[in-house]
């Protein structure tokens, strides 16, 4: 019976980005060896009503995560749907989960910290552009109604769960009744929810500060914050910023990255990404 890892989010959900230091580190342990799967369930298909709220939840989720915000956008742009970027990564999707996934978080950096407007599916498609994915290929997912059947299904999946987010659902086939657990809770207790599920522990691959293992870290997550640095390798800031100079990884603005020239460089994706 395979274990399946579901992961209930929402482009624009704020505590999904404040959850990113654990679920890097999740598939940074287990993303090879568990199946996992992002869930896009839809955060709401209309404009929000109280942009002085969201920006107080920004806030107070900037200081329990570490990750970047910049609530200004709240005060230039009223986002009008999350359902766009939705059926974007689902488009995706049609072709590669690991695609969608890498989509995801583009988006959600340039939300989130770049103050851009997620829901114009042009600035998406240029998101998926610089990833050297096709947005001519999206753009056949959106219109022959592919994106729109895996959206729906997502939709549903989430409707399961009351709608929160983050949700994760540890769950195998229909005869056990599945791990649930909702909200952006400490990466302590999804270990435990896949140990009550049955994975070994001794199967979980920690970051050991190999070389190695700073190469997948940077392959997972290329651009990287020092939220999700410390929760993946559990050095401190100044061992891990020396340790990346080492490696010729720069900073620019929150994140930790290479080079922008070495980045275009390899702006292609592996094969089994490339539309």
């Amino acid at each position: 019976m395979e274990l399946e890892v579901v992961f209930l989010e929402d482009p624009a959900c704020s505590w999904c980005w404040a959850f990113q230091p654990v679920e890097t580190t999740f598939l940074f342990e287990w993303g090879e060896q568990l199946r996992w799967r992002m869930v896009m369930a839809g955060l709401r298909d209309h404009p929000v009503p109280d942009p002085s709220l969201i920006i107080r939840h920004w806030q107070t989720a900037a200081d329990v995560s570490g990750m970047p915000f910049e609530p200004d956008i709240w005060n230039s742009h009223i986002l009008e749907s999350t359902f766009v970027s939705c059926r974007a990564v689902k488009a995706v999707a049609v072709r590669s989960d690991e695609a969608a996934r890498r989509l995801l978080r583009r988006i959600r950096e340039a939300f989130y910290v770049e103050q851009q407007k997620i829901d114009d599916l042009e600035l998406v498609f240029s998101l998926a552009e610089e990833l050297g994915l096709s947005s001519e290929d999206m753009i056949e997912q959106l219109s022959n109604g592919r994106a729109d059947v895996l959206f729906d299904a997502d939709r549903e999946d989430g409707s399961r769960y009351g709608f929160g987010f983050p949700t994760i659902v540890i769950r195998r086939p229909t005869m056990e009744e599945p791990k649930v657990l909702q909200g952006a809770v400490p990466y302590r207790d999804l270990l435990d929810g896949l140990y009550a599920m049955g994975v070994d522990h001794k199967s979980r691959k920690r970051f050991r500060g190999t070389d190695s293992d700073w190469r997948r870290l940077l392959e997972l997550q290329p651009r990287i914050t020092m939220a999700e640095l410390r929760m993946v390798t559990n050095m401190k800031p100044a061992s891990i910023e020396s340790r990346l100079k080492t490696m010729g990884i720069v900073r620019e603005g929150p994140f930790y990255c290479l080079p922008l020239e070495k980045r275009q460089e390899q702006v292609l994706i592996p094969e089994e990404l490339s539309f």
